[in-house]
């Protein structure tokens, strides 16, 4: 009859569970089996062992009280590290623990006690034990081994403040952290939720804040006052501005170039800092005219840079100026990197392409066509001559020149070659006659003041009236030469 009541019990248990949380529909029902003995309750501690107080040579006893189903087996254990690690302390197997006339080593001993079934394992409360030398009346006054640091940090940093304090009457400590506008530890704000034995102070704004902490030790076990207070020193932190080093300013910049082929010429750059930093430079080359994805050349750290000339073509180039500011709480160096420039190595341009004439009796017109390779640079005119007199072309698309009033059935050279940055280019010669000149009737003569504009022979000469004029080459590359022209006046 008692096994029969005894599962009826337990059933009815079940179910009344089950309806205060909603019905059987919360969750599903395992019936007990036929065998109470197989329900199992997990150890619940109904009574925890209580922390105490006493003085040298007193006894001491912690009691627990525990449920559960079947009856789960006890082990008492001590740790003397604050809890780190704990160690069974042997025979102590009951729901009570006394401890014969404590001596002052166990002071702040702490214990607890574990109950261990076949399926779980649960520990009580921990309780702590403290051992003095003579009644305390009054909580220990905290005693603060490491106070907190002054501090500096960069604006929106983080920065720790810590505090260390003891105590040896088994009391507990907390910890509220002030903050002032000048060096003192009273008059202060408490910090809402600052109170851990480490603060982080706030960093968001530039500026020195004075911060301490309150420290309060609560003994409840003593007959007097149950706490005590001590105020650390302050600590200053200052919060300064982040500062990175200024960014170079380039004042001038390297310009491009045209450079004869083997010719040297010279690149530079002009910059500037405020911050009292100190510039370097770095070139680069590149094959576009881009200032980023060059190639570093190596030496090249100064102002100014002479590049390289031996080849034809056009490379371009860029300096990177650095500045270094190792006083600076930010970024210690800034960079700038110059305009892209092109330096185009050319030579003289090759000589111009199908030169020819045509004549129209003592005139005859020198055409020709622009170089096929110019050299690299822009033909920027040309020079014409017929070894006698040379004559300037300008480079606007209109390649001939006439020659006038040229002697009649007469052989002439003439020349023609392009010029460029780079000087004089090759010359081609094209070598014509003149045309006959036509026959002149005397009765056509008259005494009108009217000249001839053609050339004359020697022979044709009339010492009374005439002029002598004679002509120098005056731009003698393509030639010099004495030009003697005879005009004359025309009589009957």
């Amino acid at each position: 009859m008692k096994r029969r009541r005894m599962k009826i019990m337990v059933v009815a248990i079940i179910m009344a569970l089950s309806l205060s949380t909603g019905g059987f529909a919360t969750g599903a029902w395992i019936p007990p089996s036929a065998d109470t003995n197989d329900v199992i309750v997990i150890p619940v501690f109904t009574t925890h062992p209580q922390s105490q107080l006493i003085t040298v040579g007193q006894d001491v006893i912690f009691s627990v009280a525990v449920t559960g189903t079947p009856s789960p087996a006890l082990q008492w254990q001590v740790s003397t590290n604050g809890g780190l690690t704990w160690t069974d302390i042997e025979g102590q197997t009951s729901n009570t623990l006394r401890i014969m006339s404590a001596i002052l080593s166990q002071n702040n001993s702490k214990y607890r006690i574990v109950a261990t079934t076949e399926t779980s394992e649960v520990a009580s409360a921990i309780a702590n034990l403290a051992v003095v030398t003579a009644p305390i009346t009054n909580a220990q006054i905290p005693i603060i081994t490491a106070h907190p640091a002054d501090t500096s940090v960069i604006t929106n940093n983080s920065a720790t403040l810590s505090v260390t304090a003891q105590i040896t009457d088994s009391g507990t400590l907390t910890y509220q952290w002030f903050s002032n506008t000048t060096d003192r530890n009273t008059g202060g704000t408490a910090v809402r939720g600052a109170t851990s034995r480490t603060f982080t102070p706030p960093t968001n704004t530039a500026g020195t804040t004075y911060y301490y902490v309150v420290i309060t030790n609560t003994n409840n076990y003593v007959t007097g006052s149950r706490t005590t207070t001590s105020t650390s020193n302050t600590a200053r932190v200052i919060v300064s501005p982040l500062v990175n080093a200024q960014t170079p300013n380039i004042i001038t910049q390297p310009e491009s170039v045209e450079v004869v082929l083997d010719n040297s010429t010279v690149l530079s750059a002009t910059a500037q800092i405020t911050d009292r930093g100190s510039l370097s430079f770095q070139w680069f080359s590149n094959t576009t005219d881009s200032n980023s994805g060059g190639t570093l050349i190596s030496g090249a750290t100064k102002a100014t840079f002479v590049p390289a000339t031996e080849t034809l073509g056009v490379t371009y180039y860029y300096v990177v100026v650095t500045n270094t500011n190792t006083s600076v709480n930010g970024a210690q160096t800034a960079e700038i990197a110059s305009q892209a420039v092109s330096v185009a190595v050319i030579t003289t341009p090759d000589a111009p392409s199908n030169p020819g004439t045509i004549v129209d009796g003592n005139n005859v017109t020198l055409f020709w066509e622009a170089p096929e390779n110019n050299g690299g640079s822009e033909i920027i005119g040309y020079q014409v001559s017929d070894n006698v007199v040379t004559f300037w072309v300008p480079a606007n698309g209109d390649y001939h020149h006439t020659f006038e009033r040229l002697k009649y059935e007469s052989e002439y050279t003439f020349r023609v070659r392009a010029i460029n940055a780079a000087g004089n280019g090759e010359v081609v010669e094209v070598t014509t006659v003149t045309e006959e000149r036509e026959a002149i009737d005397v009765d056509d003569i008259t005494n009108d003041d009217d000249t001839d504009s053609s050339y004359i022979t020697v022979t044709d000469l009339d010492s009374s009236n005439m002029l002598l004029w004679i002509g120098l080459g005056t731009l003698a590359p393509l030639g010099t030469g004495t030009g003697i022209y005879f005009w004359r006046r025309n009589k009957r």
